[in-house]
């Protein structure tokens, strides 16, 4: 079976993959038994290593399972090949329901419900931030509310795969030019028909659109309950040299240009606080990650399926026969070679992503699930985004940060200490008495 895998027969006349059909078949029968053994390696860990699984976990396993059922339907296509291969036959009485193309309609269901799966599990991650971070009364605290969003979600997936199947079935009945076992000579796996695939890829893309949304507004309230904690716990002190005289102190008070004035910002943490910001930067991380993984990869591949269906189409028309079909697109091409190189270029693309998303998929989420790879990165972050108010040092430990905001002018009056000791414990004191805090942060979902 081994040249008849590659399946390069009669390349040379299908323009829009004769450079890049060998590149595209090594990428599917590779990357996707590798995007498998990952995600199950992945799914093991995360089942082993956490006795009680929480929504936000439950979410991102069915995320793996549905990226898996992705690598199965990339691997049926190894299936087609012990069986005839009837593509040249014009027998009507043949039909399109041949064992190869009934394999081609098994992977179109299967892909479309992965598709559609981890899309809508993305979505409902994002909403999941979005309700702990904005919501008091949280709607998906509620057990119910938790399972029926997730039975939701895969019914809603199986219902699309089997329905956009027989809308394509419908559609392409007599065409001969697309039949289920032409489908595949260029993606070396199969898809709908052109015009399916673009309302299809519609729906993605409002789903994608969706997606983009709540991750934006997630992360403005993140940012915004960030800043109030960090300027709740702030203590600004101005301060004026020992040469200012004392007559002058009145008058220079609120001029800030003045030379001999100082204003510095005391940040006043305790440890509970200074956790509570972790948990908020960690929280924000995770919310740019875990969408935006979904949000780069379909936003590629919708560009690319978009411009390839309205492209594509006129050379898999009803109207024409494959072969006069496969005439067209090589005079196409043959008149437009940089047209060419740009499509298979992108048919490359499209296929690292189409098979090797699992891998991203899981890379995203393990960075946080894992203690090692979580270590290596906290300290990369550290590395490249140095935060201010997460300095380790003595300081920090006692939860008192100073940040000087003029620094041309240096505080050397050491006698001042002690009181700016006590004016820190009395500010610590007197805030705790009248101050609740209202930044809602449960991350018990999150960790």
């Amino acid at each position: 079976m081994g040249t008849t895998i590659i399946d390069v027969e009669n390349m040379e006349n299908i323009l829009r993959c004769n450079y890049v059909k060998i590149p595209i078949v090594l990428i599917n029968i590779i990357g996707a038994p590798l995007s498998l053994i990952f995600l199950l390696i992945c799914i093991i860990r995360m089942i082993y290593k956490k006795k009680k699984l929480s929504f936000l976990t439950r979410l991102i396993l069915i995320i793996f399972f549905s990226e898996i059922v992705n690598t199965i339907s990339k691997l049926l296509q190894l299936l087609k090949y012990c069986f005839d291969d009837l593509r040249k036959e014009r027998d009507k009485s043949i039909g399109r329901d041949t064992p190869r193309g009934i394999i081609c309609q098994i992977q179109i269901v299967t892909s479309i419900f992965s598709d559609y799966c981890s899309l809508l599990c993305t979505l409902l991650l994002s909403l999941r931030c979005y309700d702990v971070i904005r919501n008091k009364k949280r709607f998906f605290d509620k057990t119910k509310n938790r399972v029926l969003s997730i039975i939701l979600v895969i019914i809603v997936s199986i219902s699309f795969s089997i329905g956009f199947l027989f809308i394509d079935r419908y559609r392409t009945e007599g065409n001969d030019s697309y039949r289920y076992d032409l489908r595949d000579r260029c993606t070396y796996w199969c898809w709908l028909d052109h015009d399916t695939s673009l309302i299809c890829f519609g729906i993605y893309c409002f789903i994608l659109i969706l997606n983009i949304y709540f991750a934006c507004k997630t992360n403005c309230s993140l940012k915004k309950g960030y800043k109030k904690l960090i300027e709740d716990n702030t203590y600004i002190e101005e301060k004026n040299s020992m040469d200012t005289p004392l007559n002058d102190i009145g008058k220079d008070l609120n001029s800030k240009n003045n030379s001999s004035e100082k204003v510095e910002k005391k940040i006043i943490l305790s440890k509970e606080e200074q956790k509570r910001i972790e948990q908020l930067n960690l929280m924000r991380i995770k919310c740019k990650i875990y969408p935006n993984t979904t949000i780069i990869i379909w936003s590629i591949v919708i560009a690319y399926r978009f411009i390839d269906d309205l492209f594509m189409e006129k050379f898999d028309s009803e109207d024409m026969t494959p072969e006069e079909g496969t005439e067209e697109e090589k005079k196409f091409f043959t008149a437009h070679f940089a047209i060419q190189i740009i499509v298979q270029i992108s048919l490359v693309l499209h296929t690292i992503l189409s098979t090797l998303r699992g891998i991203f998929y899981g890379l995203s989420f393990i960075v946080f699930e894992e203690k090692a790879f979580y270590d290596c990165f906290k300290k990369c972050l550290k590395k490249f985004k140095k935060n201010d108010y997460l300095i380790d040092n003595e300081e920090d430990k006692k939860g008192i940060i100073r940040n000087t905001e003029n620094s041309s002018s240096t505080y050397e009056n050491n006698k001042n200490d002690e009181e700016d000791k006590e004016r820190d414990s009395n500010f610590v004191e007197e805030r705790d008495t009248f101050k609740e805090r209202n930044i809602e942060m449960n991350t018990s979902d999150c960790h």
